[in-house]
């Protein structure tokens, strides 16, 4: 999926991207929370955010 906006989290466990930036999806919940790769690193981000 493609980054609609930014999203920068201090948590260990989120993903930060950039606007643009590709997500590979790994994990949906129904919760809103996708589980994804970007630039090499992995983590929870927010599914409207992409």
């Amino acid at each position: 999926v493609r980054a609609l906006y930014d999203f920068n989290s201090n948590d260990s466990s989120s993903l930060s991207f950039k606007r643009d930036d590709i997500i590979q999806v790994l994990t949906q919940l129904e919760s809103g929370w996708w589980d994804g790769l970007c630039n090499g690193e992995r983590g929870w981000f927010p599914s409207n955010y992409v």
